[in-house]
């Protein structure tokens, strides 16, 4: 709020001390979280508006990261486009062939963190909207784990400013100005502002000076020497400029200035006088009439129709409009369309189909050229290469305008034919017509994509989430595509999960219930969700963020158990740290499932608690526990393990995932088989104290007697060992075995209950 105002401060001083600053306090965007560029679903949209005539105008940028960001040059697309959505293909993904992508005011800028705080100036902005695209993109050759930048977060902060220029002289149809130039006012600024029933129309100008007069004009933004739509140079005191036949409601701007400034050594006098054209059939006066159309709105989201007002049945979503053009006249119809922030975030479609006449001799080389263009109907020759159609007789063509730019639209169809005069006047083609407007693409993405409504910054738009790696605006570009390997990808990940079986079978064996369950849990929705988490042919027991959410519950649940499982506590504790760390699981994964920081924790504490019963028990009994040989059979399973996190945190990457998450089920799980505690190896250990305690009672009877009077000089009670096989209590009355001992086997006989004790507490 402070950066705010400081930057609003300034703003105001700037402007009192230059009356031709503007500034659009509404044009600040801070701290706009931007992401990688997979589709444009990843895109950011901003809107920016320049209301009057300008000079120059600024988009100052600034770049800010959040969390640990390597220092890898991530390049940062930021492209301007005026009157529509940025189109691009940053990754070179191809369209459909019938788009039409080449884009008017369209500007690019890549930097990276290496630029700071860049700046993007246009000279002479076209009036009106501008949008701005923005997203992060990685270099393709890089493989990123998946788990590599979850911690990096990159805003953009944006303020637009820009430099207006204030127009003293407008001027109107028939009525002259007069414009002085000085050393104080080398250039001068006029505009005019078009009406409807404006056909053509002529700028005529007289001076008092030989000097040249330099005329410039530029349709909705101020000329400049080097950007300008139309341009004369007055000699001889007079000078004439023509300017194409305009639709209504667009603003010409005039530049009026000399092309020597040692001409102005006294001031030069002139005026200005426009005046319209009249249409005439032949010459340069000739004036193509066009016909307005309606536009038809449907129930979805740029879903419209535009009908020619001739047509009167609006009832029918299929009409088309249908004309006939042949030789005996001149055949030349144009179509005028709107296109404005209601259908900007569709796409433009223009479909045709020609017949020619069955009596029209097939030898007759007849067509129809059409051309698309913004502000003015134009013929084919002057059409734009990329917007001209050409329809052969007997034939479909269709042409697409993704993301339209905001403008009055014209469709021009001229009757084209090659061949002698009588042949021509008599080869009849009849063409059937119609404009419309869609989401994303009529197939609704195809095959392999979904249509989405998005909406970025209140600016909404339609785009294809694709999918089986198809790419592109509508998912046809298949140079990336992996359908063939759709199955054996399902397969291994759902397959793999199998490999809890064993480790489920061996805890039953071990009677360790509750781990059999929790492993269990793991591989029943770890399959399931895995065969719903797929492009193509997915199968959902149930939705898909409950199946997402199970999987990752179960999937920390395993960990926390098998290592509350190799603690050395009672069982009793052992059940109550069960439920608390299942709960703990349904928690964090309930907060953020792909907080991977998070499930380090949860591991990290548990494994720490794990080692620190054992080394308690170990300096209690003054023995290593677990035993060197109980962990060496853990080094199996931890190397799995440490093999699978290796591979899951560094190696996991969005085009490996289907095989490298396999190994990670298999690892886990394999993992597990030795880490589950072995009650036969410690019953072993007990066997060997029985067989100690044997031997000293099988002592000859003489040595027994020593033993025994040595013993009650040391001790004059005779102590009673314990020895519990089954049950993990010391001291209970199950079995108990009287010895006499001396002070050698009081020794033995406290070491051997010790030991006994702490075997009992690791089952």
């Amino acid at each position: 709020m402070i950066k705010f105002a400081l930057v609003l401060v300034f703003a105001c001083c700037s402007a009192q001390n230059s009356l031709f600053n503007g500034y659009d306090f509404g044009q600040h965007y801070s701290r706009i979280r931007i992401f990688d560029y997979d589709s444009y679903s990843d895109a950011k949209f901003l809107k920016f508006n320049i209301r009057a005539p300008t000079i120059v105008a600024n988009w100052s940028i600034t770049v800010t990261t959040e969390g640990k960001c390597s220092n890898d040059f991530t390049n940062i697309h930021f492209y301007l486009q005026y009157g529509a959505y940025p189109l691009t293909a940053p990754r070179n993904e191809s369209f459909p062939q019938t788009y039409i992508t080449r884009r008017h005011n369209l500007f690019k800028l890549i930097f990276n963190q290496t630029l700071i705080n860049p700046l993007i100036q246009l000279n002479s902005p076209s009036i009106g909207t501008w949008f701005a695209m923005i997203f992060i993109d990685r270099p393709t050759s890089t493989i990123e784990p998946r788990i590599s930048n979850t911690g990096c977060n990159i805003y953009l902060s944006t303020w637009l400013d820009y430099q207006v220029v204030s127009i003293p002289l407008t001027l109107i149809l028939n009525e002259p100005i007069q414009i002085v130039l000085t050393n104080d006012k080398p250039s001068i600024y006029t505009s005019y502002y078009t009406l409807v029933g404006n056909s053509r129309i002529i700028i005529l100008s007289e001076w008092s000076s030989n000097c040249d007069i330099i005329i410039l004009a530029k349709i909705n933004s101020l000329p400049n020497i080097s950007l300008y739509d139309y341009k004369t140079v007055c000699k001889n005191k007079t000078c004439s400029m023509e300017i194409d036949q305009l639709s209504a409601f667009i603003w010409i701007y005039f530049q009026i200035t000399v092309n020597n400034l040692s001409c102005l050594i006294n001031p030069i006098h002139g005026k200005m006088l426009i005046r319209s054209i009249e249409c005439l059939s032949f010459s340069n006066n000739f004036c193509i009439q066009s016909y307005p159309t309606r536009r038809i709105m449907f129930n979805y989201y740029y879903d419209f129709l535009y009908v020619p007002i001739y047509t009167t049945n609006r009832s029918n979503r299929g009409s088309t409009s249908s004309i006939t053009l042949n030789g005996k006249d001149l055949s030349l119809y144009s179509y005028e369309f709107i296109v404005d922030d209601r259908n900007i975030g569709g796409t433009l479609y223009l479909d045709f189909d020609s017949r020619i006449m069955p009596f029209v001799s097939p030898n007759v080389n007849v067509s129809i050229h059409g051309c698309i263009s913004k502000y003015r109907p134009l013929l084919f020759d002057r059409c734009e290469y990329d917007y001209r159609i050409i329809i052969e007789k007997n034939s479909m063509v269709i042409r697409s305008l993704p993301y339209p730019e905001m403008a009055l639209w014209y469709l021009t169809l001229q009757y084209v034919c090659n061949g002698a005069v009588n042949e021509c006047a008599n080869a009849t083609l009849s063409l059937m017509f119609q404009i419309s407007s869609s989401q994303c693409t009529k197939q609704q993405c195809g095959t392999y994509g979904v249509c989405r409504i998005l909406t970025s910054q209140q600016n909404v738009f339609s785009t294809c989430s694709c999918i089986a790696g198809y790419r592109g605006y509508g998912c046809t570009d298949d140079t990336h595509a992996y359908t063939s390997k759709h199955l054996s990808s399902v397969l291994f990940l759902t397959i793999s999960n199998l490999m809890f079986l064993p480790a489920i079978i061996l805890a039953i064996y071990r009677h360790l219930y509750i781990e059999a369950l929790i492993y269990f849990f793991n591989m029943f929705f770890s399959t399931f969700y895995h065969a719903c988490d797929q492009d193509i042919n997915k199968f959902c027991i149930f939705k898909y963020d409950g199946l997402q959410l199970s999987d990752f519950i179960g999937s920390y649940a395993s960990f926390v158990i098998t290592l509350i499982t190799m603690a050395i506590i009672p069982r009793t504790i052992k059940a109550f740290l069960f439920m608390l760390g299942i709960l703990t699981c349904i928690v964090i994964n309930s907060r953020d499932r792909f907080d991977h920081l998070q499930f380090i924790w949860l591991i990290s504490i548990t494994f720490i608690f794990t080692i620190l019963t054992w080394i308690i028990v170990s300096i209690k009994y003054r023995r290593l526990q677990p035993s060197s040989k109980r962990l060496l059979l853990y080094m199996p399973g931890f190397l799995l393990a440490f093999a699978g996190l290796i591979l899951f945190a560094f190696c996991e990457t969005d085009k490996n995932y289907w095989y490298i998450h396999s190994l990670w089920h298999i690892f886990i799980a394999s993992s597990i088989l030795f880490f589950l505690p072995h009650k036969n190896f410690y019953k072993k250990e007990n066997n060997r104290l029985e067989v100690k305690e044997q031997d000293q009672i099988d002592l000859p009877l003489l040595e027994r007697k020593k033993s025994e009077s040595v013993k009650q000089r040391l001790r004059p009670a005779q102590p009673n060992i314990n020895i519990n096989i089954d049950s993990p209590s010391i001291g209970t009355d199950n079995q108990v075995i009287a010895l006499p001992i001396d002070n050698a086997s009081l020794s033995s006989s406290n070491t051997d209950s010790s030991k006994k004790s702490t075997d009992d507490l690791l089952h």
